[in-house]
């Protein structure tokens, strides 16, 4: 499963679900928090498109977790400041990296996914209502 995807779509639309995930597995999986839950500034990179080159925006708050099974790390960092989500994300992403608890994990994406898509849907056809038409303007 693609980290980036998944990150996204859980920290966006899947707040409750993720947190719930965590309360109902984490009794099975034996970890260790490596780092509690901690707030920290990060320089949010951008492209500036007319000369195609980057520069630093500005700094985003965020939220990161660390926890450990055996060698295996994972790793929550959430934006804004959200403990219990950072938390929740660090045990999805080693539940990922660790192969566990995945068909649970896929069913909760899927439904996600289905709520993006709406959301999306929703987005383009506000958009849509105020799209301007030239030909009715020149009658």
């Amino acid at each position: 499963m693609d980290r980036k995807l998944w990150t996204r779509i859980f920290s966006k639309y899947g707040r409750t679900e993720t947190i719930d995930f965590y309360n109902n597995f984490k009794e099975a999986l034996d970890f260790e928090i490596i780092s509690e839950p901690s707030e920290g500034l990060v320089m949010m990179k951008t492209r500036e498109h007319a000369k195609n080159s980057l520069f630093y925006m500005g700094e985003v708050l965020i939220t990161e977790t660390k926890i450990r099974h055996g060698s295996t790390v994972g790793t929550g960092l959430v934006k804004g400041s959200d403990n219990e989500l950072s938390e929740a994300m660090a045990f999805i992403d080693l539940s990922f990296k660790l192969d566990k608890f995945t068909a649970e994990l896929n069913d909760i994406l899927k439904s996600l996914k289905n709520i993006e898509a709406n959301d999306i849907a929703e987005k383009t056809e506000k958009i849509l209502q105020t799209k301007v038409s030239f030909e009715m303007m020149n009658d």
